[in-house]
C-alpha cells in the first residue's frame, strides 16, 4: 500500500466517524424529546402534578429543584459557592509550592 492510499483511506475513516458521531448526537436528541413528549402527555392525560422525568425551577434565590426520573434534588448556590472557592484557594497553594519547587530543582542545575 502506498502513501498515498494510506492518507486516502485516512481521510475516509475520519469522515465516517465525524458522519457516526454526528448521527449519536441526532439520535441522543430524538430520544430525549420523545421521552419529555411522552411524560408530558402522559400528565396532561392523567392530570398528574407529580415530578417530571426531567425538570428544573428555581425556587428562591439560592435553592434549585432538579427533577431527575421522578426525584427531586434540592441544590443551593451557597454551599456550591463555598466548596469552589475551598477547591479553588487549595489549587492555588498547590500550584505555588510546585513553582517554589521547580524553582528549587533549577537551581541545582
Amino acid at each position: 500500500m502506498s502513501r498515498v492510499e494510506r492518507k486516502k483511506t485516512e481521510r475516509i475513516k475520519k469522515k465516517i466517524s465525524g458522519k457516526k458521531f454526528i448521527c449519536v448526537l441526532f439520535v441522543f436528541f430524538i430520544l430525549m424529546n420523545g421521552i419529555l413528549m411522552v411524560d408530558d402527555s402522559f400528565r396532561m392525560m392523567m392530570m398528574i402534578e407529580e415530578p417530571k422525568v426531567f425538570g428544573y425551577k428555581k425556587l428562591n434565590n439560592q435553592v434549585h429543584e432538579i427533577c431527575f426520573c421522578g426525584e427531586k434534588f434540592y441544590v443551593d448556590e451557597q454551599k456550591i459557592i463555598h466548596v469552589y472557592q475551598s477547591i479553588k484557594s487549595e489549587v492555588e497553594i498547590f500550584i505555588e509550592i510546585l513553582k517554589e519547587k521547580k524553582n528549587v530543582i533549577c537551581k541545582y542545575w
